[in-house]
């Protein structure tokens, strides 16, 4: 096991230093398992998974051998200050506070150093092929979601490592959505409307639904519905389409309201319980986080860091279960409580205002164009879908984002008169 993980360090090693184009598309390819196959989280050395930590330490160290430095992308030296920043604070702040030993710390900090492909993005810039890049997400994504399909047909040839009995597990659904956005862009800028891609797209959402990740289907649908009829090919708001719209929603939901048999008192039952807390989910979920808000409330502005489940900190919360989404203050499924505890409200607000900040850029009229409109709505999706699915401190999220954000800065330049924009 120990030679095959030095193999893979080292063959990582060497494409992050000399050929970053392929390195990306190996962390990338890595990033889902090496689709299916073989996951890097069974790395394990002293009973600490070291596959993923491992290979965002090489693209760290790999930024270090960039041949003929060239100034950085635009509005990019932000962004790297902040993920060194947040990296640094949570690592440092439970030591200093004795929250936890060194040792603990970083090896609680493992997800967060996913931001490190940011960073290995933005220095290798112009060293990345984007049409690969989009080519490989779009791909990807009809590979995710033929896998759904077929568990419900032949379960049996579904890669090992996403196959889970009773249901499928691929890495990651949000690959799939970013992909419809790619899509949607090809549709925008084509002046003929291909029903292949109309159709592509059909089958891509069809994945999402069977992910069963219902905070990013129904977030995808809404801004790729805005995306597509809200903005014209001149990229000017449509008021107009936005009440059309609104007009042809009431009506189906009032058809389906009148044909369809206790839709209307299921609804009305389904209300009733997340307003008066009967609902079981929620009422899991707060109970599974009530001591995760003790403690955010006694480090409400500045948060604890990075924090292992080990910790001596930990001792002070008296867990009344041996579920694991009670052992440690991590937790995926409820995306501002993992950030509030590791970051605090002031940290939370400084990341998300600054990320936000970029990830918007085209909505703004100076870097506007139709590619960086549909990543900046994928991109703005992630404030919804992090209350219910940790997409700023998950790699499911991370990565995902980082190459829509890629994406932006590479064509924040270009204009839609300008003969030179690419369909992509």
């Amino acid at each position: 096991m120990l030679v095959l993980l030095l193999g893979f360090y080292g063959f990582a090693f060497l494409m992050a230093a000399n050929k970053p184009n392929y390195f990306l598309m190996f962390y990338l390819l890595a990033s889902t398992k090496f689709l299916g196959f073989l996951d890097p989280a069974t790395f394990i050395v002293g009973g600490i998974e070291v596959g993923y930590f491992g290979l965002n330490l090489v693209a760290l160290f790999g930024i270090f051998f960039k041949k003929n430095w060239v100034e950085l992308p635009k509005n990019s030296i932000v962004i790297i200050l902040l993920i060194l920043g947040m990296l640094a604070y949570g690592i440092m702040r439970p030591i200093l506070n004795d929250y936890s030993s060194a040792k603990q710390a970083l090896i609680a900090s493992k997800d967060a150093w996913f931001y490190v492909i940011f960073i290995y993005i933005i220095v290798y810039y112009d060293n990345i092929n984007v049409a690969s890049l989009i080519k490989w997400v779009k791909g990807v994504s009809i590979y995710f979601t033929i896998c759904y399909c077929l568990f419900f047909v032949l379960p049996a040839i579904i890669p090992p490592v996403y196959y889970k009995g009773t249901h499928i597990r691929t890495f990651f659904p949000t690959y799939i959505s970013l992909a419809i956005f790619l899509y949607l862009i090809e549709l925008k800028m084509s002046k003929e409307k291909s029903l292949k891609i109309y159709g592509i797209i059909a089958f891509l959402f069809l994945g999402l639904i069977f992910a069963t990740h219902s905070a990013l289907t129904v977030m995808t649908l809404f801004f790729a519905v805005l995306y597509l009829f809200v903005f014209d090919e001149n990229l000017q708001f449509k008021r107009e389409m936005v009440f059309k719209l609104m007009g042809v929603a009431t009506f189906a939901i009032s058809m389906a309201l009148i044909f369809i048999n206790g839709l209307f008192d299921a609804i009305v039952n389904e209300v009733n319980a997340v307003v008066y807390s009967e609902d079981l989910a929620l009422q899991t979920r707060d109970l599974y986080n009530k001591f995760r808000w003790d403690a955010i409330n006694k480090e409400k502005y500045f948060g604890y860091g990075y924090i292992h489940q080990s910790a001596k900190l930990m001792a002070q919360y008296k867990l009344g279960a041996s579920n694991a989404f009670m052992e440690r203050f991590t937790v995926i499924d409820s995306g501002y409580v993992d950030l509030l505890l590791k970051y605090g409200y002031l940290g939370t607000g400084i990341m998300l205002f600054t990320l936000c900040r970029y990830f918007m850029f085209g909505f703004f009229k100076k870097y506007k164009n139709h590619i960086t409109l549909a990543m900046s709505f994928y991109l703005v999706q992630y404030l919804f879908i992090n209350y219910t699915w940790s997409v700023y401190t998950f790699s499911h999220g991370i990565i995902p984002g980082a190459i829509a954000f890629y994406i932006i800065i590479m064509y924040q330049d270009y204009k839609i008169e300008d003969d030179k924009m690419e369909t992509i």
